[in-house]
């Protein structure tokens, strides 16, 4: 009975800090309601697909939140030029959206933290795959190579920006197309920030600020599509070294346990 009645609780306290989130976003941005509604709302609809079914896999959500961080610097860049607040509202939508599908609202778990099922590994400790995993990370991918290609649009469409987006993309794929030992693929993983940097300090100086965004969208889409088997029976499935067997823990024997405590209790 406490246990439900804290639950309840906790929805309260979502509900309250969502309407408060709501209402400084009317306050805030009351002059321009009906424009920054479009931003607030698509950002709340991204949030939600992304803890709710996007988070059935695990790379394709983590790399859908640095996306939507992206998203709100690449508003930022772009605001002035639409004459109407778009950052504001996507970042307010966003902490909204991720509150009402980050928590279970109805049910014998109201209250709690959304959680995904736990993904079932084969005989061989592999993790399974199937076409629903396929068609998250491939929309997912597609998406981000769409908001990159529309920056190149909204921002400063040069061939040098196209040509990032297509290389980013092609270094993206093939690092997690091929199968690199993991430490070294962590060590190039370092690249896409140094990247950033560089492309924003060049980029900056040559006035074509969607280097960096065109970068870190291909660098991302890449990463989703080179990281997937998508034809024959592994469809779905991540790509070695991430579908490696997991560790397992070995459980002592309560004999040899035992044993152990009785020769350090004679020393």
């Amino acid at each position: 009975m406490l246990k439900r009645i804290g639950r309840w609780n906790v929805r309260v306290v979502h509900a309250a800090l969502i309407a408060l989130l709501i209402a400084v976003f009317v306050w805030f941005f009351h002059n321009w309601l009906f424009e920054a509604s479009f931003f607030f709302t698509l950002s709340v609809v991204c949030a939600v697909l992304a803890y709710r079914v996007v988070s059935q896999s695990e790379r394709a959500f983590t790399v859908t939140l640095w996306a939507m961080f992206l998203n709100f610097l690449a508003l930022t860049s772009i605001e002035n030029g639409l004459a109407v607040p778009a950052a504001g509202p996507w970042f307010l939508g966003f902490i909204v959206g991720s509150i009402g599908g980050g928590y279970v609202w109805r049910g014998p778990r109201a209250g709690t933290e959304f959680k995904q099922p736990k993904r079932i590994r084969q005989a061989d400790g592999s993790f399974t795959g199937g076409r629903r995993l396929a068609v998250i990370n491939g929309v997912c991918g597609l998406v981000l190579a769409a908001i990159g290609t529309a920056g190149l649009v909204l921002l400063s469409p040069t061939m040098t920006a196209v040509a990032v987006l297509a290389v980013s993309v092609l270094g993206g794929w093939a690092l997690f197309r091929f199968a690199p030992p993991l430490q070294v693929r962590n060590g190039l993983l370092l690249v896409v920030p140094v990247g950033w940097i560089a492309l924003a300090l060049v980029g900056g100086a040559t006035d074509q600020t969607a280097l960096p965004f065109a970068w870190a969208y291909g660098v991302l889409a890449g990463i989703l599509i080179g990281g997937r088997y998508w034809t024959g029976p592994r469809l779905g499935q991540p790509r070695p070294p991430f579908n490696g067997p997991g560790r397992r823990r070995r459980k002592r024997r309560t004999g040899q346990k035992t044993v152990n405590t009785f020769a350090m209790r004679g020393r």
